[in-house]
């Protein structure tokens, strides 16, 4: 070999190298499927629930959701029957966040109107590394599970979830059920 085809291999070699490290595709690619929100019972509150896929190599993060149906979105979780609001949930990468009746869930506080079956509801995810994700939310009734329409339950095993002993914290609550139904709370309301 003389010098100049030593040169150009080592040029290739290295130019390979560089390339084969920037060649993967290290972002998120996020996808949303099952999402829904139970007719509320009032113009309180209201619960939402859908699942984040991520296809991609890097895991990301569900940091706010806003919506025009209601003053605030915030993003909960209920672990050992309590309900307690998070800044972010985790997406791993080649992973699912559900947000399931029972488990991670969406509450929309201070509804503008009150949303009714067959409507839809228009909210924005925003994430921690990817673009901000419009969704199309279809208004099902207050007893509508998952598995009704064949798709996946979610942790609670669908169903309404009876918040009658759950502490939801500094959370104003007129007894009435943010997941579509008023079951379970003449427990809760006596206890005010």
């Amino acid at each position: 070999m003389n010098r100049r085809t030593t040169l150009a291999a080592a040029l290739a070699l290295t130019a390979g190298f560089a390339l084969a490290g920037c060649g993967g595709d290290s972002a998120p690619k996020l996808s949303v499927s099952g999402a829904y929100m139970p007719q509320p019972v009032d113009q309180n509150m209201a619960g939402g629930f859908l699942v984040i896929k991520n296809s991609g190599d890097t895991a990301d993060k569900l940091t706010s959701v806003t919506s025009d149906v209601a003053k605030s979105v915030t993003i909960h979780t209920t672990k050992d029957n309590k309900m307690e609001e998070v800044k972010s949930l985790d997406i791993p990468a080649g992973g699912e966040l559900e947000l399931a009746r029972g488990g991670n869930h969406l509450m929309f506080m201070g509804l503008k109107k009150k949303p009714a079956e067959g409507q839809q509801v228009t909210v924005e995810l925003h994430f921690d590394k990817s673009k901000p994700l419009k969704v199309e939310v279809p208004v099902k009734s207050g007893t509508y599970t998952p598995k009704d329409d064949g798709a996946k339950t979610g942790s609670g095993g669908g169903g309404s979830m009876d918040h009658g002993s759950m502490d939801h914290g500094s959370m104003q609550h007129d007894g009435s059920q943010h997941e579509g139904s008023t079951e379970g709370h003449s427990q809760h309301d006596a206890k005010k």
